[in-house]
C-alpha cells in the first residue's frame, strides 16, 4: 500500500512537473530561471518517491543507498526551493540565473553543517518552515490581483506542519523513508508547486511589452 501511495504520488508531481513547464514557456528569462529551480525541487521528490515505491521489488536493495541519498536531499531541499522560487515570482525580484546555484550550495552546505552538529532535525524545521513563510509572503503580496495562489499555500502549509503530530517526526520525512506520514507528502508538494505555477503568471514576470500591454488592457 505504502509503494502505491508513492507511485501515485510521483505520478502527480510528474503531471504538475509538466504544466509547470509549459508554464515556463511565455516567462521572461529571469522568471524562468525561477521555475527550473522549482522543477529541481519537484525532480528530487519525484526520483525519491520512486524509488521508494521500487523498494518492495527483488533486487531493489541494491537502489537503497541512492534512494536515501536522494530522499535526504529532497527532504531538505524541494520546499526550500519551491519556497525561494514562489519568493521570486510573487515579488518579481530580478537576480542572475547564477545565484539560484550559489543558493543550491548554501542549502547543501548548512545542511552538511548542521548534520555533524548533529542538529539536522531542527535544521529541517527551521529551512521548511522558512520557505512556507516566503511562499505565504509571496502570496499574499499579490493578494489584491489574484486569490488563487494563497489557497494552494495554505494547503501546502497544512501538509508540511501535520508531522507536529507525530513528537519527534520531521517534515517530508516519508521521502527519506516510511515514518507513517506518507498522505502528507501530497498536499505539501502539490500545493507548493501549484501557488509557484500560480505566481508565475503575474503580469510582471513576462516579457516588458507583454506585461506592459497586460497593464494598458486592463
Amino acid at each position: 500500500m505504502i509503494a502505491l501511495g508513492h507511485v501515485l504520488l510521483t505520478l502527480l508531481l510528474i503531471a504538475v512537473g509538466v504544466w509547470l513547464w509549459r508554464q515556463r514557456a511565455p516567462l521572461d528569462v529571469p522568471a524562468r530561471g525561477a521555475i527550473t529551480a522549482a522543477l529541481l525541487g519537484l525532480g528530487l521528490a519525484a526520483g525519491a518517491s520512486v524509488l521508494l515505491s521500487l523498494g518492495a521489488l527483488p533486487g531493489a536493495s541494491e537502489l537503497a543507498h541512492t534512494q536515501r541519498i536522494l530522499g535526504l536531499a529532497a527532504q531538505n531541499l524541494s520546499l526550500p526551493l519551491l519556497g525561494l522560487a514562489a519568493l521570486y515570482l510573487g515579488l518579481g525580484l530580478r537576480w542572475q540565473p547564477a545565484n539560484w546555484g550559489r543558493i543550491l550550495l548554501g542549502l547543501m552546505a548548512a545542511f552538511e553543517l548542521t548534520r555533524r552538529m548533529d542538529l539536522l532535525h531542527s535544521y529541517q524545521w527551521l529551512i521548511n518552515c522558512t520557505a512556507l513563510l516566503i511562499m505565504l509572503l509571496a502570496c499574499l503580496r499579490v493578494l489584491g490581483n489574484d486569490r488563487r495562489p494563497l489557497p494552494m499555500a495554505l494547503v501546502c502549509a497544512a501538509g508540511t506542519l501535520a508531522p507536529l503530530l507525530q513528537p519527534g517526526a520531521a517534515p517530508l520525512a516519508d521521502l527519506y523513508g516510511a515514518s507513517g506520514a506518507l498522505l502528507s507528502l501530497y498536499p505539501a508538494l502539490l500545493g507548493a508547486a501549484l501557488a509557484v505555477g500560480l505566481l508565475s503568471e503575474q503580469a510582471h514576470n513576462r516579457p516588458t511589452s507583454d506585461a506592459a500591454a497586460s497593464g494598458d488592457d486592463s
